[in-house]
């Protein structure tokens, strides 16, 4: 247990300083909120009736944040599109948000040239390149995300984005009460999570260990299904380890069937329970089941319950939970958390056929 708590451990696997950018989550969101407070809204952009979230990666990730808390109260449709065509029609009563960290992601700007060609209302979010260069010469609203690291790590930063036009345009409501509940949250969470702090103190890199050499497979639902994605992809980027992520109350019409199929399975696979503290009475009597059926798998697993506040502080301080346990094991698989080589081995396999 005491290898996490090594200095040295950090010094030559995180030499860029990850764990201190993933630190600076609550100053992120406030400074994306008190930028969405200023977005010029074009005069006539009014009766939208649909919303659709065009991303990849980080930035759809946030999309499915907004679709989660939006889901919580009575608005419009939030649809999240990862793809190179939308799959529904837009036009003037659609507004399409499009994210790129890069500006430059070819799936994404597919999508723009679509919701632009179909004349749905167009908002931007983008670090640069040839989307933001674009947008400013339509004249379309543009966001730019003006944050250091790698784009996983701006998810919080286009989540506040997001919630701040939607809130400007009247499709969500998020409250100065909220932001403040949530940064207060977050701040709490990340200091007992730090890497100063012991592991016998320190509940993410307790759940690395628990997690080391294991297939991990992240079940969640209601406000925490995005969540249980945004878990699967920090497994993946930054410990380079296999994970996947299942939504509750689907999974119980077909995996569970599995879970005492292959014996021996309990040795490899380890399984994280993403619990909401609220939600309807349906999906909150569906956790038990879940974990029992595990339990008849021999299938470990740990069970994580939000904390109780407004659902934006519960959804933040369960993905910071996510991203620091990511970071612990990469350090005991032996990585630096930062790159992606594979990632970028794809890209450029892409660009040069």
């Amino acid at each position: 247990m005491r290898i996490l708590d090594s200095p040295g451990l950090y010094a030559s696997l995180d030499p860029t300083g990850l764990l201190e950018r993933m630190q600076e989550l609550p100053r992120h969101c406030e400074v994306a909120w008190s930028q969405a407070k200023a977005l010029y809204i074009p005069e006539g952009w009014t009766q939208i009736d649909k919303v659709v979230i065009c991303g990849m990666g980080g930035s759809a990730i946030a999309g499915d944040l907004v679709a989660d808390l939006a889901s919580s109260q009575e608005t419009v449709p939030v649809l999240v599109v990862r793809d190179f065509r939308l799959p529904c029609h837009v036009d003037q009563r659609s507004l399409a948000i499009v994210c790129s960290y890069s500006g430059n992601t070819e799936e994404t700007l597919s999508l723009y040239r679509q919701a632009v060609r179909d004349n749905a209302r167009v908002l931007v979010v983008a670090g640069g390149g040839w989307l933001a260069e674009d947008a400013t010469a339509r004249g379309i609203p543009l966001l730019r995300l003006d944050i250091p690291g790698e784009p996983r790590g701006a998810v919080g930063y286009i989540l506040m984005l997001l919630l701040g036009a939607l809130h400007r345009l009247g499709l969500m409501k998020t409250t100065e009460q909220d932001l403040q509940a949530m940064v207060d949250a977050v701040r709490q969470q990340a200091s007992r999570l730090e890497g100063k702090v012991l592991t016998r103190d320190n509940p993410a890199k307790q759940l690395a260990l628990a997690l080391e050499a294991k297939i991990i497979a992240v079940y969640g639902g209601g406000v925490f299904s995005g969540v249980a994605r945004r878990w699967k992809t920090q497994f993946n980027e930054n410990a380079k380890a296999w994970a996947f992520f299942e939504v509750i109350p689907e999974m119980l019409h077909n995996s569970v069937e599995a879970f005492r199929a292959v014996p021996g399975m309990g040795d490899k696979v380890a399984a994280l329970l993403l619990q909401p503290s609220g939600g309807p009475e349906g999906l909150q009597k569906r956790f038990p089941v879940v974990l029992e059926m595990l339990g008849q798998g021999n299938i470990s697993c740990q069970v994580l319950r939000g904390i109780d506040g407004p659902p934006l502080a519960e959804v933040m301080a369960m993905l910071s939970l996510g991203d620091h346990v990511s970071y612990y094991l990469a350090l005991l698989n032996g990585v630096n958390p930062s790159p992606t080589p594979a990632i970028d081995s794809g890209k450029a396999r892409l660009a040069n056929p």
